[in-house]
């Protein structure tokens, strides 16, 4: 009998880290509730991390298959900001847009990239700022395929309580909210993959966890990866200054127990608690990769069932060396209440013209510009839809041995990792969201539409189109013969 507590897979690969941490005073807005705009300093470094994968040389000669994967550490981009980044990595690299993925951790605590804000404080420092991540990220993404080397891959799962339902259901308002709900459900898998050179040496570790990284909210003024920045440190106190790649997982509806603050400690301490998480699954898995399997038994005091390590075989070598791309695309609908551009517009003219209430202080000022601010994102959804009744989804995934990478553009509930684990238990699922940014935004399951909730209001697709998408997902495996 052989243990499959770990997976395994073989790629030739190459990871680097790249310091991205805006100017202290960028702008810095990205809660409704803020009454600032300018950042006032910086908690810790922003950073993306890259990660190449490569299946080797075939036997014809062609390099086979290649994927770049890069952790933002920002909420996310809007398209028309995300989309110059991707073509100067593709010129830089070679590599294809679809070869390219960008992962967003989702800190909301880095600011609102969006270039269209030029003119508001620390706003003109957004363009010249995207242009030098982009920059930044295509030299160091150029250097990886020299760096290229024969890699394991080896995951493991693990478990942290960080992670907490966050639609809350407020009996004084008789409505839900966007909060901690302790009598709530949440996946607490934390996914490990630690890539080891062949001489046993970590060479990066892929973190993929579902937790908004909403720590830090209105009240917090410093630039900040959230708890991302903090398990990072972590992970690098007990493994040396290696990348560590975080992947958002499908978090839509979970977030952090203690949240929404302006203490950067408390985000320290999440991220504290998801960094020891993942390190006591690093902790379990073997040294080398090798097969578990049992011996037989040996007679003692009570008779003792033994196992060992033993090597992989060519032929398990081989298999778990094989590296697919795989992709499926299909039509989601649009929300049919979505109402109109023109009306948002009109709405949010009335409401600009009408100011605050000059007698409601500091509390009528705050929810006016809150209440701005959810027009201009609901405008900004609109100008992201596309011609017609449905939004195109192209879902890509890359298979690598018993490891699978998944890329979800949008915001999904968790139900969505949990169902697709629970379909494919032979393989290790990563589950990203946020590949790509949102362009899809929120999907919540079929059972949350018609509550009231945040994450409805800001959806624009159609009640079950969360389920269609993990059919889809699950289906794409499928047809691919991973079952």
């Amino acid at each position: 009998m052989r243990d499959s507590q770990f997976k395994y897979g073989r790629c030739r690969a190459a990871a680097s880290t790249v310091d991205i941490t805006p100017p202290d005073n960028m702008y810095h807005r990205m809660w409704g509730a803020a009454v600032h705009d300018q950042a006032t300093g910086v908690h810790q470094s922003l950073e993306v991390n890259l990660l190449w994968l490569q299946s080797g040389t075939t036997a014809e000669g062609d390099i086979g298959v290649n994927v770049l994967i890069l952790s933002v550490d920002h909420c996310l981009f809007w398209a028309a900001d995300l989309e110059p980044i991707k073509q100067s990595l593709s010129a830089a690299t070679g590599l294809g847009p679809e070869q390219i993925v960008i992962y967003f951790t989702h800190t909301h605590a880095a600011g609102l990239m969006d270039s269209t804000r030029a003119e508001l404080p620390g706003g003109e420092l957004i363009a010249p700022y995207l242009a030098e991540i982009g920059a930044k990220v295509s030299v160091a993404a150029a250097a990886l395929p020299d760096k290229l080397e024969e890699m394991w891959l080896t995951t493991s799962n693990g478990h942290c309580s960080l992670a907490q339902s966050r639609d809350y259901w407020d009996e004084a308002r008789d409505s839900y909210v966007c909060g901690y709900n302790p009598v709530g459900n949440a996946d607490s898998t934390v996914m490990v993959i630690r890539l080891c050179d062949l001489g046993g040496n970590a060479q990066a570790v892929l973190v993929n966890y579902a937790c908004h990284p909403t720590t830090l909210a209105w009240e917090n003024r410093l630039i900040s990866p959230d708890y991302v920045g903090p398990m990072r440190r972590t992970l690098r106190h007990a493994l040396g200054k290696i990348p560590v790649v975080f992947i958002q997982g499908a978090s839509g509806d979970v977030g952090p127990r203690e949240g929404f603050v302006g203490d950067v400690e408390v985000a320290v301490r999440n991220g504290r608690q998801l960094g020891l998480a993942a390190l006591e699954a690093l902790a379990a898995m073997p040294v080398e990769p090798a097969e578990f399997s049992y011996d037989g038994a040996v007679v003692s005091g009570a008779t003792i069932g033994t196992w060992s390590y033993k090597p992989f075989s060519s032929d398990q070598v081989e298999s778990m060396s094989r590296f697919e791309s795989i992709q499926t695309s299909f039509d989601l609908e649009y929300r049919s209440d979505l109402g109109t551009r023109e009306q948002t517009q009109h709405d949010l003219d009335a409401l600009l013209a009408a100011g605050a209430d000059s007698n409601g202080g500091v509390d009528a000022a705050r929810n006016q510009r809150a209440l701005v601010e959810r027009l201009q994102r609901k405008l900004t959804r609109f100008r992201g839809l596309e011609e017609g009744d449905c939004f195109h989804y192209q879902l890509r995934a890359w298979r690598i041995g018993d490891v699978c990478l998944l890329a979800f553009n949008g915001e999904m509930y968790n139900m969505l990792q949990l169902d697709l684990r629970a379909a494919f238990p032979g393989l290790a699922l990563m589950v990203g969201t946020l590949a790509d940014g949102s362009s899809c935004w929120y999907l919540p399951n079929r059972e949350s539409y018609g509550k009231g909730l945040y994450q409805e209001d800001a959806s624009i697709i159609a009640c079950g189109g969360l389920e269609q998408l993990r059919d889809a997902a699950i289906a794409m495996l499928n047809i691919q013969g991973h079952q």
